[in-house]
């Protein structure tokens, strides 16, 4: 009986944690807006629940010699301004949103995971 408890006690616990899955994706532009921020140096993104100013300004402060970030808590939108819009600076990118807790990034309603949002996106 008490290996029963603890197995539906695990089971619980595991879903709960799974379902938890979704709070790991950020919200980019469309595919005609990436186009036009690459040309321009600007992105924005939607990043997930759970960022505050202070965080974002924590893991921003790391990369200000590629871009500078401000982040609109209210609805959780981080607008990236390029210093040097080049490939490299944009592939920094990917690591702010790491940081942010990021492993996926929808763009135009499909997720796509980080690195292959440089590959496809940003390169």
């Amino acid at each position: 009986m008490n290996k029963l408890f603890f197995l539906i006690l695990f089971v619980g616990f595991s879903s709960i944690g799974f379902s938890q899955q979704g709070k790991k994706e950020a919200i980019s532009l469309s595919k005609e807006e990436l186009v036009q921020a690459k040309n321009l140096g600007i992105y924005t993104f939607t990043l997930p629940e759970g960022n505050t100013p202070e965080k974002v300004s924590e893991n921003a402060k790391y990369y200000t010699m590629y871009f500078k970030v401000k982040y609109n808590a209210d609805n959780r939108e981080a607008s990236l301004n390029m210093v040097s819009n080049d490939e490299k600076s944009r592939h920094v990118i990917c690591r702010f949103l790491v940081a942010s807790g990021v492993e996926k990034v929808f763009v135009d309603g499909k997720a796509v995971q980080v690195e292959e949002y440089f590959q496809t996106y940003l390169k």
